[in-house]
């Protein structure tokens, strides 16, 4: 009997660890261990923060260059950069397809959406106090 308690409590403490360390994976967003020169789940993670920075700076600068617009040349912003937003994903998507279901892929992918975003994030510059 007392054999059978301490199976249960060790199982139960097993469980509970699992659990505890999924949760904690699963509710982070940051990269674990980002190491460009690393294994390649380290290599992926740095591709993702670098998505990540990239995709924080464009959103500062529409900003930025939303206010220095019109109201109606703002509507056509809005408009263009949804289009954009729509088409870079799937894009990338197609550009990663060759490496699809490896463990490279994670880094193709986000590696297109940086590159992408940061090509983006140049031509906002050229709405800046743009007139009808």
């Amino acid at each position: 009997m007392r054999q059978g308690l301490r199976v249960a409590a060790w199982a139960a403490a097993a469980a509970l660890a699992l659990l505890a360390g999924g949760a904690q994976a699963a509710g982070s967003d940051e990269p674990v261990d980002c190491n460009p020169n690393g294994n390649q789940q380290q290599m992926n993670d740095c591709a993702l923060r670098d998505f990540r920075a990239a995709d924080a700076e464009l959103n500062i600068r529409y900003g930025e260059v939303m206010k220095t617009l019109s109201p109606q040349m703002r509507v056509a912003l809005r408009t263009e950069q949804r289009t954009w937003l729509k088409g870079r994903d799937p894009g990338c998507k197609r550009a990663a397809k060759a490496n699809e279901g490896g463990s490279i892929w994670p880094l193709v992918f986000n590696a297109c959406l940086e590159k992408s975003t940061r090509k983006r994030t140049a031509e906002l510059d050229l709405w800046k106090g743009r007139q009808p």
